[in-house]
């Protein structure tokens, strides 16, 4: 049976239910949208923006710049252009008005030097883009005074035009009227980075790269995202009455880095390492100045500093045949000792990349090497601070120590005797130090090693700061013979910042600050934003302790091995070092001298490495002073520090030491620990901590051939 067809006022009556439920929908939805668009106007205005092709431009932020303490500029900020050009609309001008092509053509060659030919074939070829970079992606950098030079091209061109086409209107002259415009053409506003004193703490500052988007190095890397800014934006668009409507978000200008650095010392600093490399010599040369109170940095300065203006070019530093043979350089004969294999199958191009790299490294923070016997003091400082050692004992030199098996050797070619540990400090006696840290103990030693920070970042405002944590013996992997080791300098590895910020602590009354170059913050205004006070990390040592130090490595300076370094009517401490490098065997060093001024109430810390000097016996310090006095007169005088008079001031007598001309066996790096059987262990180069543990995954070592402080 058949169905009845519905009737038809039912079917009006769905219908009119449905065209109310729609009617609902429609206005709950523009109820929603204006909603949405009062409330959250801005924020949806600008996402459709930002996806809208073509509708945007970027407004450049300035970023800051970076100051020394004087207020010098290091990195400075400057303004360029770069030419852009917009070819559709002069497809569009040019065909309304015959000539714009050729005109504004003439003008770029003119103005820029340019190949007209190619600023034509720019605009004739792109004519379905409003927005092409001349010059490909490196694009056309201009100066202000070239936009200005451009600027006033045209306007002396739109002159002529006006004065010629109002002579013909008046039928003064006969011709054809000029049509041409000048179009399409317009410059986008970018920063660049200039570093006024070129090579002055280059490693320190660092680089960006070209557009500023990105910082390479140093400082600029550090606070990258400080110095910036947020770019603003100009953006297009159509508003609700339809009209073209132009908003600006305005640009952040980046912030500026005040620093502790002063390129004043830095100069002295730089005139005393080519005044070094001059008379004596060496590789890897690095000195640090630090202000002992508070932790600030005043300069780092290397014999490999490049100027930050063009950070690529070796040619200052290298001849011609060096770089043309990258792989015989010294850094990176250094940096792939033993993995000669692996930096002979590398091209050409990857060794000078490479050598680039090493040369940009900032050895001061991302080196680390051991430290030979200014690590002495340490372990004299933390002996009288748990009172364990007592200023009037007494060790006794006969030249040789047995530990464990292994005899180790005092540097001084006859036996020292007693010494109290003062003296022991001053001669820096090997076997008198190994008693000093058995006395100590594993646990207190290494204890005291954590509170000096050693095995610890520093936690200073630069980049790349080396990582010593398994350079370091720790109280469930050191032995006796670790202790011994370590207790005089060696079979552990410190960066040079670690070792500054330690001997701080000792002569400012035992308060370790966290290092830092960054004192505050400024806006664009030179307002200051944001004041960074020096941060006490901890005390290591007592008031009393430390006064002890400051004594104890005065009489180093006084009567001890550091008497090259003393000028006569000037207070100085300090202690030397000289490390014997792996592979022990070849008899290379590092040496060293770490000192401040005046002796009893420091201003300023010096610390000064030099890798292999060019000398015959590297194993004496003297070179390591030698540098650190060229910059003493100058720093002396600068820090205001005036000489006492000079008769009672003390003249080392060096022949109770060993000369760099001694021809003796013991002059020429004598083992200073017996270890037949070349079963002692040491950290590598790959910092690997070489544990004495049954279960170890590391590589079998290298026999140990022993080093000291042979000062």
């Amino acid at each position: 049976m058949s169905k009845k067809p519905a009737k038809k006022t039912d079917r009006v009556k769905r219908l009119a239910v449905l065209f109310w439920v729609v009617g609902l929908l429609l206005a709950a939805c523009m109820g929603r949208a204006i909603y949405l668009v009062t409330a959250n106007g801005n924020e949806f205005r600008h996402k459709a923006l930002a996806q809208a092709t073509g509708t945007s431009t970027s407004i450049a932020a300035k970023p800051g710049s970076i100051l020394d303490a004087n207020g010098t500029y290091l990195a400075a900020t400057k303004r360029v252009y770069r030419l852009i050009l917009d070819p559709k609309v002069m497809a569009e001008t040019d065909e309304a008005n015959p000539g714009s092509l050729d005109k504004t053509a003439e003008i770029l060659s003119e103005t820029f030097s340019l190949d007209i030919d190619e600023v034509k074939k720019a605009f004739t070829e792109n004519t379905d883009s409003s927005y092409l970079r001349f010059g490909g992606s490196s694009g056309t950098i201009l100066e202000d005074e070239e936009v200005e030079a451009y600027k006033e091209a045209v306007s002396a061109f739109n002159s002529e035009k006006t004065t010629y086409n109002a002579k013909i209107l008046a039928k003064e002259i006969e011709g054809t009227k000029i049509t041409a415009k000048v179009s399409g053409v317009w410059f986008e506003e970018e920063y660049r980075r200039e570093y006024p004193l070129g090579d002055t703490l280059s490693k320190v500052i660092g680089y960006t790269t070209e557009d500023m988007s990105e910082g390479i190095l140093g400082l600029e890397k550090y606070y990258s995202d400080l110095i910036q800014g947020v770019d603003g934006k100009e953006y297009k668009y159509i508003d609700e009455n339809g009209k073209v409507t132009t908003e600006v978000v305005e640009a952040e200008d980046g912030l500026t880095l005040q620093t502790s650095l002063d390129a004043n010392v830095s100069a002295i600093l730089k005139n005393a390492i080519v005044k070094f490399q001059e008379e004596t010599g060496g590789h890897r040369i690095n000195i640090i100045v630090m202000n002992p109170n508070n932790g600030e940095i005043i300069a780092m300065e290397s014999d490999t500093e490049f100027d930050l203006n063009d950070p690529t070019d070796l040619s200052a530093l290298f001849t011609e045949e060096e770089l043309e043979n990258p792989a015989e350089s010294f850094l990176l004969q250094e940096a792939f000792k033993g993995r000669t294999e692996e930096l002979e199958a590398m091209t050409k191009e990857e060794q000078l990349e490479a050598l680039l790299q090493q040369v940009q490294l900032n050895y001061a923070v991302s080196g680390t090497y051991e430290p030979g016997s200014t690590a002495k003091a340490l372990t004299l400082a933390t002996g009288i601070e748990e009172n364990i050692i007592d200023p009037e004992d007494t060790f006794f030199c006969d030249g040789t120590i047995e530990v464990e098996g292994y005899s180790i050797h005092c540097h001084m070619d006859d036996q020292c005797g007693y010494l109290t540990p003062m003296e022991a400090l001053g001669r820096s006696c090997n076997v008198c130090y190994v008693q000093i840290g058995q006395k100590i103990g594993i646990e207190t030693f290494t204890k005291y090693q954590e509170i000096f920070n050693l095995g610890q970042k520093t936690g200073i405002d630069l980049p790349a700061e080396a990582n010593t944590k398994n350079l370091i013996y720790h109280e469930d992997s050191m032995q006796t013979i670790d202790l011994s080791t370590s207790s005089f300098g060696q079979s552990f590895n410190v960066s040079m910042i670690q070792l500054a910020s330690a001997y701080a602590s000792l002569i400012n009354g035992g308060y370790y600050y966290e290092p830092h170059v960054v004192t505050s913050v400024l806006d664009s205004e030179g307002n200051t934003v944001e004041e960074i006070e020096p941060l006490l990390v901890r005390r290591t040592i007592s008031e009393e302790t430390s006064e002890y130090m400051r004594e104890a490595l005065e009489y180093v300076i006084e009567k001890g091995t550091a008497g090259y370094v003393k000028i006569d009517g000037y207070n100085l401490l300090g202690k030397t070092g000289a490390s014997e490098k792996l592979p022990r065997s070849e008899q290379n060093y590092v040496v060293s001298f770490i000192g401040a001024a005046p002796a009893d109430d420091p201003k300023f810390l010096i610390y000064a490495t030099v890798d292999e000097p060019d000398v015959e016996d590297q194993s004496m310090s003297k070179p390591a002073q030698e540098l650190v006095r060229y910059c003493l007169d100058d720093l002396y005088a600068y820090y205001g520090i005036f000489p006492e008079t000079a008769d009672d001031a003390y003249s080392y007598d060096w022949s109770q030491l060993r000369d760099s001309t001694d021809s003796s066996d013991a002059a020429k790096g004598k083992s200073f620990i017996d270890d037949p059987e070349g079963t002692l262990r040491w950290i590598t180069d790959d910092e690997n901590l070489l544990n004495r543990t049954e279960n170890t995954d590391s590589e079998e070592e290298e026999p140990s051939q022993e080093t000291e402080d042979t000062e």
